[in-house]
């Protein structure tokens, strides 16, 4: 059905013209209608109106009808606005010169009442279309944007401080590949004397990995907040056990969370960790080297109920920076599609400085690496410096 309140441009700078074409489109109901004698005057009418259809004529003085589809091409304007050219150009060269300047449409004159109805009425309607499914757009990018907002958020802040006689510092990042992505990075305290890392990658993209990853995020949380969460977080096998089965109970869609979960006894320097299916950390000692704890291995979270989970053990010297990355940063590619792969995040974490400075480092050599390429997956990253020399 269309809108008889749709506003309408009539340009010719043919008076009898532009009077013909306003009393048919009075019989098809439609009331708004303004007119223009040139090109010049139909910029300024349209900068000043939001017409739903311009009807232009090509021949004109001052600025003709070509004129006027290369300035609202330059603007922007025909990705909003339909044109129908009305004109006495018979000739298959203006027609094609129109469309490709943007024209929904071309009309002979002498027009016919008939043919001047339905393209008139079809654009109107397409015009319709076209404004509910931009509306429809913008509202869900504003969802989408308000939702990366609220993902961020789950991201702890940097710490770098004091914790039980040590003097530590965790970096965080995440970097959704879209707007909103799959994976999750967190750590917080357990007691007095213990910290917990956690970074997790859900196996999709998008809307649904994002509930996936907050759905995680928030049973580990949970199991934070219980009273024997000292005791449960110093075996992680445990806590990662209980999640799995939370998340692999009724698991339809066989969405799955490759995740790793550490916990560090600050007063021993004692770290216990589990591997679901999760690129192995970097360990860097304060002697340059890079080791991996590629212990601690099991599933992905959400696949196997029941699993039993091992926790691997290694000790953290003072000095010593531990970093945890998802696959995003692994697996980006460039344009050769080549793999980034595990080595560089290695070496670069061997000369690099410690902190949101070394995240931010390792993104920047992703990124060139890709070199343009688009995101394929998201990045998430933690890296704890444990007693700061």
């Amino acid at each position: 059905m269309v809108d008889q309140n749709a506003a309408i441009l009539v340009v010719d700078d043919v008076a009898e013209n532009r009077d013909l074409l306003a009393r048919r489109l009075r019989r098809l109901g439609l009331s708004r209608i303004d007119e223009a004698a040139n090109g010049h005057e139909a910029l300024a009418a349209i900068a000043k109106t939001p017409y739903d259809l311009v009807l232009l004529d090509i021949m004109m003085p001052e600025l003709d009808g070509f004129g006027v589809l290369e300035a609202l091409r330059r603007d922007g304007r025909l990705n909003e606005l339909p044109v129908i050219v009305v004109s006495a150009l018979n000739e298959l060269d203006p027609v094609v010169r129109c469309i490709e300047l943007g024209a929904d449409d071309f009309i002979f004159k002498p027009f016919n009442p008939t043919l001047l109805r339905a393209r008139v009425l079809a654009t109107l309607e397409k015009k319709v279309l076209r404004d509910r499914t931009r509306d429809e757009l913008k509202r869900k990018q504003a969802e989408l944007n308000e939702a990366r907002t609220l993902q961020l958020a789950l991201v702890p802040p940097p710490f770098d401080g004091e914790a039980a006689g040590r003097q530590i510092a965790v970096a965080a990042l995440l970097e959704p590949a879209k707007e909103v992505g799959g994976d999750l990075v967190d750590y917080f305290f357990v007691g007095d004397d213990q910290i917990v890392l956690a970074l997790g990658d859900v196996s999709d993209k998008g809307a649904g990995a994002a509930l996936m990853m907050a759905r995680t995020h928030a049973l580990f949380r949970a199991l934070a907040a219980r009273p024997d969460a000292p005791e449960l977080f110093a075996d992680p096998a445990r806590a990662v056990g209980l999640v799995n089965e939370a998340l692999a109970r009724g698991n339809a869609s066989c969405m799955f969370v490759t995740f790793a979960l550490v916990s560090v006894d600050l007063a021993t320097g004692a770290l216990a960790y589990v591997r679901a299916g999760h690129v192995p950390p970097y360990l860097a000692r304060t002697d340059g080297s890079v080791a991996r704890l590629g212990g601690g291995g099991g599933p992905a979270l959400g696949i196997v109920e029941g699993f039993a989970y091992r926790a691997d053990h290694a000790e953290l010297t003072p000095g010593d920076r531990l970093l945890i990355v998802t696959d995003g940063f692994t697996e980006a590619q460039d344009r050769a599609g080549t793999l980034y792969g595990e080595a560089p995040i290695g070496e670069l974490l061997a000369a690099g400085a410690g902190g949101q400075d070394c995240l931010r480092s390792l993104v920047e050599a992703v990124r060139a690496f890709e070199a343009g390429e688009p995101p394929s997956d998201d990045m998430a990253a933690i890296l704890l410096t444990f007693d700061v020399i």
